[in-house]
């Protein structure tokens, strides 16, 4: 793999005609791929979506909602001295983040409890749902049953379960945002997010839902722009990054998120459960 995931030998040659638009066979959140961000000013994003009209369709979450657009809340947990946010600030080439998903507050919808771990360039990436009762009961450490869960799902569980342990991570904030997500017309693997609105309220435990607490918008000016795939991409990828002139860049939420309250000096509550902050510069 070059240096650059995102070089295709194809987007120099000549380029091949436009297929008849299908529902992508490969599932548009896989768990092994290539993730890169960019910070794009907010006026070229109508532009950007009158592009991928050709080439993409919403996904299957966002074809469902007014302008295919969603809310993600995430609940990140981390160890006492915070190692996951250091690993990240770090740029460790192994690091992991450990987080609970939710996309509604509809209390039928499950919770994703997700392990997202970074190995140099690659994201890999498992998760499995509980109900909210099971979520609550496993983020207080009570043991849940998970006899009726697949195989597959009770590994990814026992995986998170294996993490925490690892870190003796707790709860410690919620991230929460609006995703606009597409996917490829045809059958390569490539996922485009467009990310706004984020904010963040610390949370000491096991709160899922999207609205209680006390939300600070993570200063942002730019919106978060992010190209998935696994191993190449078509052409039309890299038009788009050479349309767009994007520069690809670290955004990641959940250190934006314990950055901002740190300089706001709203981490108190982090110290008093224990936690040790790091050290800000400047």
């Amino acid at each position: 793999m070059p240096a650059d995931p995102l070089l295709h030998p194809r987007a120099r040659g000549a380029r091949p005609a436009l297929r008849e638009a299908v529902r992508p066979r490969v599932e548009p959140t896989f768990y092994s791929r290539y993730e890169c961000k960019y910070l794009v000013d907010p006026v070229a994003v109508p532009e950007m979506r009158h592009f991928l009209r050709s080439f993409t369709q919403p996904d299957n979450y966002a074809a469902l909602r007014k302008g295919y657009r969603y809310p993600i809340c995430s609940l990140y947990l981390d160890s006492p001295d915070l190692a996951l946010y250091r690993q990240t600030v770090a740029g460790e080439k192994d690091r992991f983040k450990l987080r609970v998903r939710t996309y509604t507050d509809d209390p039928a919808r499950p919770a994703y409890f997700e392990v997202k771990r970074k190995v140099n360039n690659i994201v890999h990436k498992r998760r499995a749902g509980l109900n909210r009762a099971q979520a609550r009961a496993e983020l207080d450490h009570v043991p849940t049953d998970l006899a009726g869960l697949r195989a597959s799902a009770r590994k990814d569980i026992e995986y998170f379960r294996h993490h925490v342990m690892l870190t003796q991570a707790r709860p410690v904030v919620r991230v929460r945002y609006v995703r606009e997500a597409y996917q490829s017309n045809g059958n390569e693997p490539v996922r485009i997010t467009i990310d706004t609105d984020l904010a963040h309220a610390i949370t000491l435990d096991a709160t899922l839902d999207h609205n209680s607490g006390q939300w600070t918008e993570t200063p942002l000016s730019e919106t978060i722009v992010e190209i998935k795939f696994t191993e190449r991409y078509p052409w039309w990828v890299q038009d788009f990054i050479h349309t767009f002139d994007l520069i690809q860049r670290a955004v990641p939420k959940y250190v934006l998120s314990i950055d901002h309250m740190i300089l706001e000096g709203r981490a108190t509550p982090l110290v008093v459960a224990g936690m040790t902050l790091p050290t800000r510069k400047g």
